[in-house]
């Protein structure tokens, strides 16, 4: 009990928290279609069946919605500050996600319309999470102690995953395949990380390195106090401001990313490839059509 009470006394374990939750997020919706494709009722409500190539679609559409709301949510992040976007982010999700539940109850003309307008209103979202909250979180923590909190964060991407797979597991065990709330359950569970980050979301501060890239250095002495404490804010602020003029006078900008003579370019693409060999080791089929998988192996 002190351990929890000083965590929310501590507002860098808070940080922490917060985005832990918020890469579980991510990882809940990994793993929350897989028993979902299987579904009876929802192949039947969907007009689809299990081997039609819409049943991926449906999925896929998400993973579009993501990309494209990591690009706009980073931009809004840089535009509007860190927690804004992050609220957006959230808010876009819980709509997306409420999509999904009411698509095909208690009518069936455009339910697989609606759920694909929700699934990628949701990968709006969520790609937006996964983009700005690494950055919030990278931010808010000291030079020396963001590797960890990054890699405690990313842990609780799996707790997400495994998360999903045992309600999905559960509910379709005790409900059936051909009970709809046994896929329709799984999806509004995802509902209280949303929920339970948008009512916490105000107890944390905006990033000092936010305002001071935007002239708001009352704003970012607020800030590294109410994290640091006074003192060591202060002396925090004047490392801040020196590192700010450093990196001022050698702007990079999108371009530098994507150009190959960039300062960026290098750095960006061994990020990408290490993105992109990681979904090629195949998690990404297991997490989201396992099921089927093993069906054909004849497990199932």
């Amino acid at each position: 009990m002190s351990w929890l009470k000083n965590a929310f006394l501590d507002k860098k374990t808070e940080v922490v928290l917060f985005s832990s939750t918020a890469i579980a997020l991510y990882g809940y919706d990994q793993g929350m279609m897989s028993l979902i494709n299987t579904n009876q009722d929802y192949l039947k409500t969907m007009g689809i069946s299990e081997e039609d190539p819409l049943v991926g679609v449906i999925v896929s559409v998400y993973y579009l919605g993501c990309a494209v709301g990591a690009v706009l949510a980073s931009w809004l992040g840089d535009r509007n500050g860190r927690k804004p976007s992050i609220f957006a982010c959230l808010a876009t999700t819980c709509l997306g996600n409420l999509m999904m539940f009411i698509a095909g109850l208690g009518y069936s003309p455009g339910a697989r319309t609606i759920m694909f307008i929700g699934r990628t209103i949701m990968g709006l979202g969520v790609g937006g999470i996964d983009a700005v909250i690494p950055v919030y979180s990278s931010e808010l923590n000291e030079e020396g102690g963001r590797g960890k909190a990054l890699a405690q964060e990313f842990q609780s991407n799996i707790f997400g995953l495994n998360m999903a797979f045992a309600i999905n597991l559960f509910i379709t065990i005790a409900l059936g395949k051909q009970n709809q709330w046994a896929w329709r359950i799984p999806i509004i569970a995802m509902q209280v990380y949303p929920v339970l980050l948008l009512s916490f979301i105000y107890r944390l501060p905006e990033t000092p390195r936010w305002f001071i890239a935007h002239e708001k250095e009352d704003g970012a002495r607020d800030a590294l106090n109410d994290i640091w404490g006074d003192d060591e804010g202060k002396s925090k602020l004047e490392e801040l401001k020196l590192a700010h003029e450093e990196e001022s006078s050698k702007a990079v900008n999108y371009i530098d990313m994507i150009r190959p003579s960039g300062a960026q370019f290098h750095p960006t693409m061994i990020t990408i490839m290490g993105q992109v060999n990681q979904a090629l080791t195949g998690y990404g089929a297991v997490s989201v059509y396992g099921p089927q998988i093993f069906e054909l192996l004849g497990f199932g």
